[in-house]
């Protein structure tokens, strides 16, 4: 049994959380790169090598590459042959949420998490959500990745507002065909139309309950290398493929300025259900998808 302390988590915290607001993933500049050569108007190109030179500067400087340096989500996968001394805390999510506070502090990153209701600034971007699971050495849901026995991983995906609030869940008839989900999805980004800082990243989870939904549609885009490669399902392909080509019909385009280039891609993942229902949730995130993965 290997012993992992607070402070090991709390740094590598830190440094994910840093690693995410500073370095966009290659993947996905190689997707807008790919977005230009295929883009007809000069002010769609223009504003799509905008966020290129963004991309160069905030790593060179460096500096945030968005100002909304946004509310932070951690995935945490624990080998079973792990054993964590959280002292001097009480529970995982402060040891989390210590790291992100310090990264924030550190780095002069914005400090955007408030009381829901009297809207007080925490003044530290804590406390992160944190979802968890405890995994054994066999390979879990991401491609082939293995996570071993003795190590915890994480996974950071830092979320801006304007485009977290264009996510939706809605529960379909048991009987909904796929064109209805398509559809539902199209719609949510056309109803957001340049709000969420198009071309977005779009994830969608399909089955379980509600909340379950929900957690697919930001695991979907936790891994880039993922992202930009074709599911392995062949029924989520296809739904992927389609909603991406219907997205991008939309015309509504880099910085809604009309093009092309509306969607950069398409993940789905989905989960069994129950016989009365098909919760269905969809995650918009902005050209900006800033996540980082490590493991202790």
């Amino acid at each position: 049994m290997r012993t992992i302390k607070a402070k090991q988590i709390i740094q590598k915290v830190s440094d994910l959380a840093k690693e995410a607001n500073f370095i966009f993933p290659e993947p996905f500049t190689n997707l807008i790169d790919n977005a230009i050569l295929k883009e007809d108007t000069p002010i769609a190109k223009q504003a799509l090598s905008a966020i290129l030179a963004n991309i160069r500067l905030a790593k060179n400087l460096p500096l945030p590459i968005c100002q909304d340096t946004g509310m932070v989500e951690v995935f945490v996968e624990i080998g079973n042959k792990v054993q964590i001394d959280l002292s001097p805390f009480s529970n995982l999510e402060d040891v989390i949420s210590e790291g992100i506070a310090i990264a924030y502090k550190k780095y002069y990153l914005r400090a955007s998490v408030v009381d829901p209701l009297t809207r007080k600034n925490t003044g530290n971007n804590a406390p992160a959500i944190v979802h968890t699971r405890l995994v054994s050495g066999d390979p879990v849901t991401s491609g082939d990745r293995v996570t071993l026995r003795d190590t915890v991983a994480l996974r950071l995906m830092v979320k801006g507002f304007g485009s977290e609030n264009m996510g939706r869940v809605i529960n379909l008839s048991p009987g909904a065909e796929p064109e209805e989900i398509i559809r539902f999805v199209v719609k949510c980004v056309e109803e957001a139309g340049s709000r969420p800082c198009p071309p977005v990243f779009i994830g969608c989870g399909i089955g379980g309950t509600m909340e379950k939904a929900s957690l697919l549609a930001k695991e979907a885009l936790l891994c880039p290398e993922e992202v930009v490669q074709p599911n392995q399902d062949k029924t989520l392909r296809s739904l992927e493929k389609e909603i991406l080509r219907r997205v991008n019909r939309l015309g509504i385009g880099p910085a809604g300025l009309g093009g092309k280039t509306t969607g950069l891609a398409v993940k789905v993942k989905k989960f069994p259900t129950h016989i009365a229902g098909l919760p269905v949730a969809v995650n918009i995130c902005c050209w900006a998808l800033r996540v980082s993965s490590g493991k202790i």
